[in-house]
């Protein structure tokens, strides 16, 4: 029950920015779609999958068994516990150690976290990953990302 009422209020709220949305001034644009298309793309977007994922969650509430006990809740479980230790971890040594080392260690450790053996397939994804983020983010859309400290930041320079 308790998702079926968290989708009703994300639906409620990208109604609101999507309302929001036509405010945004487009006097001065020579876009046919303007400054306001691609935020209304992706609430669009956004409202299709949760829509969905609406659907999905009353069907099942629906068909639930009502005599099955209810064991562990999946908050409680090692992965759970897990990602978000690895995240805290993640945001307290990113600015030390520089985003594409820190980002390449998170995703090796994820791996690790969910059971995956280290194969070379794992390793060469973590560092795509990696240095995917890093040109989309650092290089593409020219945002700062956390270069490191002394030696790591001279490094990242190179790099992006």
């Amino acid at each position: 029950m308790g998702e079926i009422i968290f989708n009703i209020i994300l639906l409620v709220v990208l109604g609101l920015f999507f309302k929001e949305s036509f405010s945004i001034e487009t006097a001065r644009t020579t876009d046919p779609i303007g400054p306001a298309g691609f935020p209304q793309a992706i609430i669009a977007i956004c409202f299709v999958f949760l829509l969905i994922s609406l659907y999905q969650a009353i069907r099942k509430y629906r068909n639930r068994d009502q005599t099955e006990a209810s064991g562990k809740p999946a908050e409680l479980s090692k992965e759970f516990i897990g990602i978000l230790a690895v995240i805290s971890i993640y945001l307290l040594i990113v600015d030390y150690l520089g985003f594409i080392l820190t980002t390449f260690a998170f995703f090796i450790v994820l791996y690790a976290l969910f059971g995956r053996k280290m194969t070379p397939k794992n390793i060469v994804s973590s560092l795509l990953f990696s240095f995917g983020f890093t040109l989309v983010f650092g290089t593409l859309l020219d945002l700062q990302l956390p270069r490191g400290i002394e030696l790591l930041k001279n490094l990242s320079y190179w790099i992006y």
